[in-house]
Formats: C-alpha cells, structure tokens, sequence
C-alpha cells in the first residue's frame, strides 16, 4: 500500500526570528530556515518521522526542483520520500513566517505569496502521474490550497479519478475546495475548527459535544472526520463512535505551524498499519504535539515524541 501526497500550491517557507517584531519601521531579523514547504510536502516529512515512505507529488517551479528534491530526499526520519513532482514554467511561491521570541503570547505572523498558474498541458501531466502512481487500497492525500489556473471544481475531477482508481482519499484543505470535496465519497476529511466553521456556516464552540454534533453530517461523506482544535487537542468522528484527543501537560509549545500536517500524518500512519481507531488518534496527537514541542524546524526530537505519547489522552465521546 502506497501513499501518494498531493500539493497544488506548495511554497517555500522562509522562517525569520524578530524580537520585538511590528509593523513599520526597520528591524533587523535573522533566518532560521529555508524550507520546502506546502501543507502536502509537510505532510510527507511527517510521515518520514515516523519511519512511514510516502510519494510526493503535485506541482513544482522548475527553478526550486532540485532544491524541493534535495530537502526532502533528505527528511530526516526512517521513512523515505520519493519525489514525483510535475514541473511547472511558474515560480513557487515563498512565504515568510516572522517569529518575535520576546512575544510571550506565542503569536506568529505569516505572510503569504500567491504561486503560479498552471497550464492545461500541467494539468494533464500532474493526472498520468496520479493514474501511474496510485493502485487499488493506495492512500492520497490533497493537502492546501489550490493554485491559479486550476478549474474552480478541480478537487472533484481528480477525487473522482482516485475514486477510479480505487484509491483512498483524504482531503484537507479549506474555502470552496473543501465545499467542493465534501460532495465526494471520501476516506478521510481533516478541518480544523475554524474550517469546520466556515464550513458548515455555523458558530461552533470550542468544546467536545459542540464539535461532535455539529460534525456528525460529514459522515454522510465521509468515514472519518478528524477535526484539530488548536491547544485543545482534535475530536475524531466514526460511523462506529466518537473520540476526543488531548496531550495533558503545562509544557508550551514553540512552534504550531504544520501541527495540523503532522496530526494527519500520524494519524494515516497508524491505520495504514492496522492499529485501532484509539491508537491511531493517540499516536496523531503525540506527533502534533511533539511538533509544537521540537524546536527544530525540520524534524522532531524523538524523546519528545516519546513523552507527548505517555500524555495523550483518548476518551469516546
């Protein structure tokens, strides 16, 4: 069983540190990082961390190719990604994530670029990869946005090609994809609150119940919706029941961005092999937190890791 992850948009993630960061004026900020990135890139590396191989595919700029090969050919992990990228005439966006060490809060600010356009000609390239790629009980996952040049309804043209293909799918994304999406037969849907939100247009509270039964009508479309909650933890629907996962610990994170990637990777890992609905929710949770726990960027520290799963709690709701 393969699992293929899927980026429309990716972006190369510039990680500068400010102290003191605000708008206007002129400050001084050093790198941290330079990235391959998009939502489905970090998807892959997740899966790396925990020794899962996974194909990474959608659309790339030909001038950052090499070095989109080149970090996650690298990912540290036990796991190994290999790269089937369709290279696009367009340069891939590069987004920057400003974090202020002096800011107790923990705010970050992100700052995002648009991408390329893709070509009907890309398109049709990215689809032969997919069909080629992708055999009956394979996993795909589509990660993050869409980009410029793709039909408005694009997610249901190649849901319904996996779906040929006898592939499972698992989506996360948000605004009219997600809309789009949902009216498919799918393995998997991963919103967090917010996109739950906006989703059903509806006001949903942060709390377990709330969650649960104003989700429960996704699985008219779905066989399990996993839905984050931020520090709160993620509440996980089945046709069979309902479960809320936490980390309880006082411990502050360092870093949320990609925890939400990171929950989904742990999460299909842990089913692709087989493990219990419980276990695989346990196990997401430990590795999104060990994420928000790792200072590093690019991989986490497996002692982390170790203790985050120690803390999690699974209860059915």
């Amino acid at each position: 069983m393969a699992i293929v992850t899927v980026g429309f948009n990716p972006a190369i993630d510039r990680i500068l540190e400010c102290p003191d960061f605000h708008v206007g004026g002129h400050q001084k900020a050093r790198q941290l990082a330079r990235l391959a990135s998009g939502k489905a890139a970090n998807v892959s590396r997740a899966l790396a961390q925990v020794s899962v191989d996974s194909i990474a595919t959608g659309f790339v700029g030909t001038g950052e190719l090499a070095f989109y090969h080149q970090q996650l050919l690298a990912a540290s992990g036990t796991g190994r990604i290999l790269c089937h990228f369709v290279e696009v005439g367009g340069k891939t966006r590069e987004n920057i994530s400003i974090l202020d060490p002096n800011n107790r809060s923990g705010v970050e600010t992100h700052i995002r670029d648009v991408g390329f356009t893709v070509t009907p000609q890309e398109i049709s390239l990215l689809e032969q990869r997919l069909t080629h790629d992708l055999k009956p009980g394979d996993i795909a996952i589509f990660s993050g946005s869409l980009c410029q040049g793709l039909p408005k309804d694009y997610i249901a043209t190649i849901i319904e090609l996996c779906t040929h293909l006898q592939a499972k799918v698992a989506i996360d994304s948000n605004g009219e994809p997600l809309r789009t999406a949902v009216q498919k037969q799918l393995w998997i849907i991963k919103p967090n609150l917010e996109e739950l939100r906006q989703l059903l247009e509806a006001e949903i509270p942060n709390d377990t119940l709330a969650i649960r039964d104003a989700g429960m009508q996704l699985l008219n479309s779905a066989e399990l919706v996993l839905i984050s909650r931020g520090r709160k933890g993620a509440v996980l629907l089945t046709r069979e029941g309902c479960y809320s996962g936490q980390v309880l610990t006082d411990r502050a994170a360092v870093r949320t961005v990609t925890c939400g990637d990171h929950l989904l990777a742990g999460f299909i890992a842990e089913r692709m092999l087989g493990r219990d609905i419980e276990r695989s929710l346990r196990c997401a949770m430990a590795l999104a937190t060990a994420r928000a726990w790792s200072p590093k960027l690019d991989e986490i520290d497996p002692e982390l890791l170790r203790q985050a799963h120690e803390h999690a709690k699974i209860e059915k709701i």
